[in-house]
Order: C-alpha cells, then sequence, then structure tokens
C-alpha cells in the first residue's frame, strides 16, 4: 500500500478511537476503552511519526504493509514466538534517500516512532488525570511508564532506537546505508 495512505488510515482510526470517548458511559466500559485507547495511542501514532519526520527530512517510504515486529527478538524466549507472529504496520524507506538523509537526519526518523509512541502514553495519561477516578488515573499513569521502561529496555536492543544508534554511529568512512 502506499505509505501516505496507510499513515493516512491509522491516523484517522486514532482520531476516531479519540471522538469515541464523548460516547462511552461511565464506569467499567470508560474504564476499559481508556486503557484499549492508551494502548491503541501507543500503536497507531508510530508509523505516522516516522513518516512525518521521514519526509520532512527528506527521506521517502517506498511501501507500508503488514510485518512482524522486529522486538520479539529482544524479548524473552517464551514470549518471542508469540510477539513474532502479532502483524505490526511496518513501513519501507527509499533506501537512496536514506542514504542521502545522512547520519543524524536517518537517526532521527527511527527514533521519532518511539519517542511518539512513549509521548502519546503519558498525553493519554495526562488527559484523563483531571477527570478520572484514582484507579483509572493510577492504571493510566502505570500503562504510560510500562511503556516507557519496555521501550527503555527493549527498542535499543532490537527495535527502532537499535536502528537510531546504528545510524548515528556509522562509519564516517563510507555513506550510510551502504554496505
Amino acid at each position: 500500500m502506499r505509505p501516505v495512505l496507510g499513515v493516512l488510515g491509522e491516523l484517522v482510526v486514532l482520531v476516531g478511537v479519540a471522538s469515541a470517548g464523548c460516547f462511552v458511559p461511565g464506569g467499567l466500559l470508560y474504564f476499559l476503552y481508556v486503557v484499549v485507547s492508551e494502548l491503541l495511542a501507543t500503536y497507531l501514532i508510530h508509523c505516522p511519526a516516522h513518516y512525518v519526520v521521514g519526509r520532512v527530512l527528506g527521506i521517502r517510504f517506498v511501501s507500508m504493509r503488514l510485518g512482524r515486529t522486529t522486538l520479539a527478538k529482544a524479548l524473552p524466549s517464551r514470549l518471542s514466538p508469540l510477539a513474532g507472529q502479532l502483524p505490526v504496520f511496518t513501513l519501507s524507506t527509499d533506501r537512496a534517500t536514506l542514504s542521502r538523509a545522512g547520519r543524524g537526519r536517518a537517526s532521527a526518523m527511527y527514533a521519532s516512532g518511539t519517542v511518539a509512541s512513549v509521548l502519546s502514553a503519558f498525553v493519554v495519561a495526562a488527559c484523563v488525570t483531571p477527570r478520572a477516578p484514582v484507579t483509572l488515573t493510577i492504571v493510566t499513569w502505570v500503562i504510560a511508564f510500562g511503556y516507557l521502561a519496555f521501550d527503555l529496555v527493549f527498542s535499543p536492543r532490537s527495535g527502532d532506537l537499535m536502528r537510531a544508534r546504528r545510524a548515528r554511529a556509522a562509519s564516517a568512512t563510507r555513506p550510510f546505508g551502504t554496505q
């Protein structure tokens, strides 16, 4: 699928999920809605962040498709096979524009997905805090900090933060993206 269509699709779903909050009644249903919304927000903002930052920095994308998460490689052996089977949207970069962009820009593009995902969890928690019951407020902050901890532990091993670090540290003697 064309990357712009996939990114727009994710953003439309994200806006729809956020808008649905106006129609969800209180109680347990609202509790479930907020928790699911927070988890969806971290997922649905990830690829759009890569896309927007990449395009601003001159990196083009070839396609968006369902793929497998690379984080499965870093998970404990019992969770790795299960996580490897979960489909996630992936963006394929245009290698030529990625190489021309340089190490700093490539690093920023890779890191943007993780940063946006983590920030979205904290934004949901902050928005819920003033008007939600204490229990729900605590749960949203636990999810936000849990997601941050997860990304700090696993993403540097096999996810976007690993790619960002590798892009930043690419040898100065050869252009980034070349073999």
